[in-house]
């Protein structure tokens, strides 16, 4: 989305069926605070910028190819010349390009990190974010996006770059050790596969569900505006038998 008004947060299957429910709520309330900060406005801008850069290299790739098609003794001044041209604008466009990616990874790097002390601000629990990227890591498969225009949208994509320069996100290990100092980062290979050895959803949480899933509710919208600020102690009991 552009703004808030108009968010929308896609969760994919492989985290609703890995992650439990603390740990799915602290990567929610992360990208909650991307659209809180801003980032989704600033995404966007930043494909538009970084086609821009590439544009100018792809023009003057043209302009070669128009030129060499157009070639003759008649114009041979004129085509050498649209030859310096296109190739002023092909070495500027991918060296544009190329520190716009850098720029790109270097400002999205601090934007992951404010997102996921937004995050731990949200829910007052770091546990759940900090478990998440330890299954994260300790995952032997990832998604990957199949297209071949990737790089311009590698900033809203949870992928590590090419390198070190070119990354996203904060390695792992940094963001875990942020969320919590005393983690011994030399374990986390470890204890992230330990975290896989149950990958199925926390089971309160499943058999909630399931209830809800098979209940009617039938709603009439001037009795639930009657009982705005009015808690009884029925509704006290079933929100007790539900947590």
């Amino acid at each position: 989305g552009q703004n808030p008004a108009n968010a929308a947060v896609a969760v994919t299957r492989g985290a609703v069926e890995r992650l439990n429910r603390e740990q799915l709520q602290g990567v929610i309330a992360h990208e909650f605070s991307h659209i809180l900060n801003g980032d989704m406005r600033l995404n966007v801008r930043m494909v538009g910028w970084l086609f821009g850069l590439t544009f100018i290299a792809l023009a003057g790739r043209m302009i070669f190819e128009l030129g060499g098609r157009g070639s003759g003794r008649s114009n041979d001044k004129g085509v050498g010349v649209l030859y310096v041209i296109a190739l002023v604008m092909i070495i500027v466009g991918y060296l544009g390009a190329l520190a716009g990616r850098i720029l790109q990874a270097a400002v999205c790097r601090r934007r992951e990190s404010l997102a996921d002390a937004s995050a731990v601000q949200f829910t007052r629990n770091p546990d759940g974010l900090k478990d998440a990227l330890l299954k994260i890591a300790g995952l032997d498969r990832h998604g990957r996006l199949a297209a071949a225009r990737t790089a311009e949208v590698a900033h809203m994509l949870f992928a590590a770059g090419l390198d070190r320069a070119f990354a996203t996100h904060p390695p792992l290990a940094e963001r875990i050790r942020a969320l919590d100092p005393s983690f011994d980062t030399s374990a986390l290979e470890r204890i992230a596969k330990r975290t896989l050895a149950d990958p199925t959803p926390d089971r309160d949480l499943e058999q909630l569900t399931s209830r809800l899933q098979e209940t009617r509710f039938v709603v009439e919208p001037g009795a639930v505006a009657a009982a705005v600020g009015r808690i009884e102690s029925p509704d006290i009991d079933e929100a007790a038998r539900l947590r």
